[in-house]
């Protein structure tokens, strides 16, 4: 009888090539190095920590053994008896840290290596129930090979009944767990049950099966050390694989950013995504990446959609959004931008991206390394990491270094800045040889050697200042696609350094912008209102009526419009689907709006200077003589003399004689105003000489009609139609 063999000897490893081959075709030179060392490990049932760049293949540690399993079953007399339990029904479970890592490995399992597998997220579960199924049953039967699951939902009722299972349990060939760093990182305080995986693995699967970690991003010595104690990792059976995390083709820069991360601007970003390159934008917060995507869609070219081109990537968004945001970096040439919270950076796989831009700086170095592990996957293509960190950050950590010369005996979790970020972004001579360092990745002898020593095929920033080296950023990183699909970004001009003079008179003051924005709030009400009852416009967006576009123009330029043709030239570059209908309108009511500005303005020095020069001139210079004429003196009444004396005292005492006397008789009504009606009528008659078309003439009356029950007055109302009918 043969003796039975180990995946790790040649007849093993000879065995597995074979069956690469025959299942996985498109993998024309097989396994890589590092895989063709992991797997093996793994189908033996070993324990192992995996640690490599990102793009090196470590999916396949969880898909080959499922592959691998299944083919032997079906086929046992073309393989050699092996010493490990051969399933029929092979199954695995992944552990991952997000739903979106989560759906991203399914989605690559089914179209990749034809696995069945499942997310078990709460969309993907209810989703089940919506479809009467019985999830629990079915991974129970093993109907799914691998299971992404997420350590929250292992402390389920449900997941004890899958493990209690004895179908699954005979099935079950490994537990992996994906991107093992976030146990050091979120397992302390942020998601304490990232600190039970090895418990669970341990508790509650088979002894005999494997047990594996794979990441890209663990730092040596302690957190190395407490990740491998939650996880059980000891003894003869584990198996520690490191190799460089150094991806060949990314270049590493470090710009300091000169906006805030509560503002709304962020003009460093515009020159990089003008070269029409895969780009993702990594952001802290959700609010942060909401303001960089509202500011990237205000300075995109509005010839086409520019929702394919900026796209918003968090865990609060719906998993069909999120999953069809990848998709479309993969195929979509016209989607450039992901913005992205921490959902993006753990793991997910899109191999287009080529340039990855940090705003601010993540909490530790691992974030910012994984960060940037999103770009580069295809090693022929060049690509960039951009890290734009805050003045204050890189003062805090050349201040922690400074403080603390002896960073290696510092305790990541007590000290007020991850060491290896103090590390990194206070580095002055290579930025690459520091990451190596911080990681440990070998061979020492030449990662530690500066990008030029170490002949780096794209030298970091320090070192192309150090060696004095040119940037030629348009050869060596070609666009993504052409000017024609991904028109560029307007760039707006550059703040001057010089003193601002001040506002010229034909633009809005900081305290009327409100006022503006107010009112074309009321504009866009009644544009709505009028247009939404035909039967075209019903259903599309609120949005499209008043697009926000012409309020910006009209908040820039709205004192320097004086004619009709002039807001027509100004909406030329605007596409407004109501223009020909509500362009009037829409003059009518600026005009109004424009003429209460400028009458509720104070005068200027100049002109008051000029209207005091004038009214001293007609004092000094009479035309005419003036006689002045006395005032005669008010009668005594004797009847009542209080009122006497006060009304004498009034008049020859009092500072302001232009005032009449003070007299208990009441004062006459006033006139009443000009009823609306009254007003219209007087307009109508006034109207008829100023338009021929009656048709034009009865709009003009509706829109008074609007204007004056809005409050406007009548004579700005008036001046408005003068001005428009010139």
């Amino acid at each position: 009888m043969t003796p039975a063999v180990s995946f790790r000897s040649n007849q093993g490893q000879e065995a597995l090539k074979s069956i690469v081959k025959k299942l996985i075709p498109q993998w024309s030179n097989g396994l890589r190095n590092f895989q063709a060392e992991s797997i093996p490990l793994i189908l033996d049932n070993q324990d192992l920590f995996a640690i490599t760049a990102t793009g090196d293949g470590k999916s396949a540690l969880f898909a080959v053994p499922i592959l691998v399993h299944t083919e032997i079953s079906r086929n046992p007399e073309l393989y050699p008896t092996f010493s490990v339990n051969i399933r029929k029904k092979p199954v695995g479970i992944v552990i991952t840290p997000t739903k979106g890592l989560a759906n991203n490995i399914v989605h690559e399992l089914q179209e990749q290596f034809g696995i069945s597998a499942f997310a078990y997220t709460h969309e993907n579960i209810s989703q089940m129930i919506r479809q009467k199924r019985n999830i629990v049953t079915e991974i129970s039967e093993c109907k799914f090979q691998i299971v992404c699951v997420d350590p929250e939902h292992l402390r389920e009722r449900e997941w004890i009944t899958i493990t209690d299972s004895e179908t699954y349990r005979s099935n079950v060939i490994y537990g992996c767990t994906e991107e093992a760093h976030v146990i050091e990182e979120w397992g302390l305080d942020f998601r304490p049950l990232f600190r039970l995986i090895g418990s669970f693995f341990r508790g509650r699967l088979p002894s005999s099966i494997s047990r594996f970690a794979i990441t890209a991003t663990m730092l040596p010595g302690a957190p190395f050390d407490s990740v491998c104690t939650a996880l059980g990792f000891h003894g003869p059976k584990f198996h520690l694989i490191r190799r460089s995390n150094e991806c060949p083709n990314v270049q590493i820069d470090v710009k300091t950013l000169l906006s805030s991360l509560s503002g709304k601007e962020f003009p460093q970003l515009l020159p990089y995504l003008n070269q029409q390159r895969k780009t993702i934008i990594h952001v802290r917060t959700i609010k942060l990446g909401y303001h960089v995507f509202i500011y990237l869609f205000k300075h995109a070219p509005n010839t086409y959609n520019r929702h394919f081109r900026v796209r918003l990537y968090s865990a609060l968004a719906p998993d069909g959004y999120n999953q069809r945001t990848i998709e479309l970096l993969k195929n979509d040439e016209r989607c450039q931008i992901v913005i992205a919270t921490k959902a993006f950076s753990l793991g997910i796989h899109a191999e287009t991206l080529v340039d990855s831009i940090c705003i601010g700086t993540p909490d530790t170095q691992c974030e910012i390394d994984q960060c940037g592990g999103r770009v580069g996957r295809i090693r022929t293509l060049n690509a960039r990491r951009i890290i734009f960190a805050t003045t204050a950050e890189l003062k805090k950590a050349k201040k922690f270094i400074e403080d603390n010369p002896d960073i290696s005996t510092i305790k990541a979790t007590s000290a007020p800045m991850d060491p290896a970020k103090a590390l990194f972004l206070a580095e002055s001579s290579c930025r690459q040889a520091r990451i190596n360092k911080i990681y440990t990745n070998p061979p020492s002898e030449t990662s530690y050697l500066d990008c030029i020593d170490a002949k780096r095929r794209l030298p970091c920033d320090l070192c192309r200042v150090r060696y004095d080296l040119l940037e030629l950023d348009s050869v060596q990183f070609p666009p993504s696609v052409g000017e024609d699909v991904l028109p560029l970004f307007v760039i707006p001009p550059s703040p001057s350094r010089a003193k601002r003079s001040k506002k010229c008179s034909d633009e809005l003051k900081k305290k009327e912008i409100p006022i503006v924005q107010t009112a074309l709030v009321e504009f866009e009400k009644q544009v709505w209102l009028q247009e939404r009852i035909s039967l075209p416009h019903r259903n599309i967006p609120r949005s499209f009526y008043f697009p926000s576009e012409i309020v910006d123009m009209l908040i820039s330029s709205l004192l320097k419009i004086n004619t009709l043709q002039d807001l027509d030239k100004k909406l030329d570059s605007i596409d407004w689907m109501f223009k020909n209908s509500q362009l009037v309108n829409l003059f009518v009511f600026i005009s109004t709006l424009s003429e209460n500005i400028k009458t509720a303005r104070p005068p200027d020095k100049k002109s008051k200077q000029a209207l005091e020069n004038c009214s001293s001139r007609d004092e000094l210079e009479p035309t005419e003589p003036i006689v002045p004429r006395p005032r005669p003196r008010p009668k005594p009444n004797p009847t009542n003399s209080g009122n006497n004396q006060l009304n004498n005292q009034s008049e020859f005492s009092r500072k302001r004689p232009a005032l009449e006397g003070i007299t208990n008789e009441p004062r006459a009504k006033r006139k009443p105003a000009m009823t609306l009606a009254e007003a219209e009528e007087v307009y109508r008659s006034s109207l008829h000489e100023t338009f021929e078309d009656y048709e034009n003439l009865e709009e003009n009356v509706r829109i008074l009609r609007w204007l004056l029950s809005a409050g406007v007055s009548v004579m700005n109302v008036w001046l408005a139609y003068v001005r428009m009918a010139e």
